[in-house]
């Protein structure tokens, strides 16, 4: 039995395919498109007059953090990335018309992956997580979804049904003598049969495995019309052999980092192998046959922020309530947490069609900020002080929206949010006191001298939260080509790449808010269900997700904020919109020791390799369980939609 996705991405993708010509809204997961808002707010924000000064002493302090890593990724990605496909058979039959593209690749960073490969060298060769072989992850796309043979089950991919997968990390030596020197261990093992590699380039092999994850929706849409040529990402893990220094991901970054002054090693890249099967057309006849997608990433292309895996691979929790581990906090102040949005992006039209907006032909644009990512951040200010924001956003508009968001941050806190900034947030010594700001809550202005004011940056600051912007490598087949646009490929990035700098993650969607009823922070919650006494003991949990449909005539911040005000504080309205609009499955939060993949709805984990004591609380069919769903006691994520789907479920609704 397959979980069912979101309808808004579904009909979006359907939209995007028949590129229906008339001004619609697209409701990607994370996606909005500002352009056709009929009352736009932003732009306003970008108005030399309107940024001020903070009058506040640190200023400066970050409190957005712009990723240049993942960006410097996605630049050497796009430089020396790139893909084929090879019939395995010789014949007829051509693989060309599959097209395939590397997406994101990177030094694999879940502290599941690092506890896998430990508990399954029995042999010690790690030596306390020192002597890790390198774990990496690959992404690659490849088009035509509907002419590939494949079966998926409730987790989503099939993988006993697949060929082995391949992977190398190849060193390229100048010269034959270096090569034999490098590792002498280890002889030199390319994966590519047919096609001619130096004798002077060692390919370390690793132990790959394959990751997809394939909703119910999405394996019926191979068989509809507007979706004929649509792809999805291939996800390749591979890890080297443990006990070899050389092969640790801190020593293959710093070997690559010598190469501009080294006369002997001239380049080291990862390679992927895949084996899919297709039906094809030969001498007239339908033939199953297999082919096999190659891969190739350049290590500038993988590497990231702190390539050193032993320094949480030393530190993994041994039960799910092992608080000398860094992933287990003692209490929920000492919780280190994330919310993680995206990828968001604007659409436009070009020549009658959808298309991503350009941002060089539309300076004006606000790239992938909108007033939705406004009313969530407004949340988040109130409910989660002490959190990072991770936003994602595509490449080809990463840029305007660093420098929208720059912009923004020096605006006046009663500019962004008109009715609610000052009253809300316009007492610094409340900001920094205070763990949950309630929404009724009204600050007199005593902290500031007359006529100053606030910035969102000394908001921020003020309760400890940081945006983390990150790019999204989004080559024109993976925006154009795939259902939600990304979302898939972003969502198993996230995993690999970031886990280890938390303890809990969340993944939701940007166009709604998480809101309560109670007066707990986000991470008491979290706590309260991952860590305490009274935990579940589960690796990831699924939230609650109501819809309300904003009127156009509603849709500026104040309303959209007054809406999930009415909301929070009108007990009748809060369980009749808990009873009757909880429409769609919601998103997810997960352990992040615990976490294999944000599968966007499902927090999937290897329960064998978590800590003693945590489990898979996904349940089948997605049955409604108090023990893997959050409750509405808890909060929920509300999503402020702009389409009605039923009746009552509306902001400002009388049908209560």
């Amino acid at each position: 039995m397959f979980s069912s996705s979101s309808n808004r991405c579904r009909r979006q993708s359907i939209m995007i395919a028949v590129f229906a010509s008339l001004m619609i809204e697209l409701y990607f997961s994370s996606v909005y498109t500002a352009k056709y808002l009929p009352d736009r707010t932003i732009p306003l924000l970008l108005q030399e007059e309107n940024l001020k000064n903070s009058s506040l002493p640190s200023v400066e302090e970050n409190v957005f953090y712009f990723d240049e890593t993942v960006m410097e990724n996605v630049l050497a990605t796009f430089a020396g990335a790139y893909s084929w496909t090879q019939m395995i058979e010789a014949g007829h039959a051509s693989a060309n018309k599959f097209q395939t593209e590397p997406l994101h690749a990177t030094v694999d960073r879940r502290p599941l992956t690092a506890s896998r490969q430990i508990k399954l060298d029995k042999s010690g060769l790690h030596e306390n997580g020192q002597l890790l072989g390198c774990a990496l992850s690959a992404s690659t796309f490849v088009s035509h979804l509907e002419n590939l043979k494949f079966e998926i089950n409730k987790k989503g991919f099939d993988v006993k049904n697949m060929r082995p997968v391949s992977c190398d990390v190849c060193f390229q030596f100048s010269n034959q003598e270096d090569m034999a020197a490098f590792i002498p261990g280890i002889k030199h093992n390319p994966i590519v049969k047919n096609k001619i590699l130096s004798a002077s380039t060692k390919c370390v092999r690793g132990k790959g495995t394959l990751n997809a994850k394939f909703a119910g929706w999405q394996k019926a849409l191979r068989v509809k019309e507007g979706f004929v040529g649509y792809g999805y990402p291939w996800i390749v893990d591979c890890t080297l052999p443990n006990g070899i220094l050389d092969l640790t991901c801190r020593e293959i970054s710093k070997l690559n980092d010598k190469i501009s002054s080294s006369d002997a090693l001239q380049k080291i890249y990862l390679q992927t192998k895949i084996t899919l099967d297709s039906m094809f057309n030969e001498t007239e006849t339908n033939i199953e046959k297999s082919f096999d997608v190659f891969t190739s990433w350049p290590w500038a292309a993988l590497r990231s922020h702190d390539d050193d895996r032993s320094r949480f691979a030393s530190q993994l929790p041994q039960s799910w309530n092992d608080t000398s581990s860094m992933f287990v906090p003692s209490s929920a102040k000492k919780l280190k947490m994330a919310h993680v949005i995206g990828p968001v992006y604007k659409l436009g039209k070009f020549e009658g069609k959808m298309s991503l907006q350009s941002m060089d032909h539309n300076p004006d644009s606000d790239g992938g900020v909108h007033f939705r990512f406004l009313a969530d951040l407004f949340h988040l200010i109130r409910n989660a002080p002490n959190s990072v924001h991770i936003t994602a956003v595509v490449d080809g508009q990463a840029q305007r929206t660093r420098e929208v968001l720059v912009d923004l941050l020096n605006t006046s806190i009663d500019l962004i949010y008109p009715k609610y900034g000052e009253a809300m947030f316009g007492d610094p010594a409340m900001l920094q006191k205070r763990e949950y700001i309630p929404f009724y809550t009204t600050t007199k202005l005593l902290s500031l001298p007359e006529g100053q004011k606030l910035t969102l940056r000394d908001v921020l600051r003020l309760r400890g939260i940081k945006i983390h912007l990150v790019p999204l490598i989004t080559p024109p087949s993976l925006m154009e080509q795939t259902v939600c646009a990304g979302q898939y490929s972003f969502t198993s990035f996230l995993a690999t790449r970031f886990s280890a700098d938390y303890q809990v993650m969340m993944y939701v969607d940007g166009d709604t808010a998480l809101v309560e009823n109670h007066s707990l922070t986000l991470q008491e919650v979290m706590y309260n269900r991952f860590f305490s006494e009274n935990s579940n003991k589960c690796a990831g949990h699924r939230l609650q997700l109501i819809e309300q449909y904003v009127r156009p005539e509603d849709e500026t911040i104040d309303r959209v904020l007054q809406c999930t005000k009415k909301l929070m504080n009108d007990p009748k309205r809060w369980k009749y919109v808990t009873e009757n609009c909880n429409l769609r499955e919601g998103h997810i939060s997960a352990r992040t020791d615990s976490i294999n993949l944000f599968s966007v709805h499902h927090p999937d984990t290897q329960e064998e390799f978590a800590p003693a004591g945590v489990q898979d609380c996904i349940t089948p069919s997605n049955v409604d369980d108090p023990k893997y769903f959050l409750t509405a006691d808890e909060g929920i994520q509300v999503h402020l939609r702009r389409g009605e789907r039923k009746k009552g479920c509306s902001c400002f609704s009388e049908t209560t």
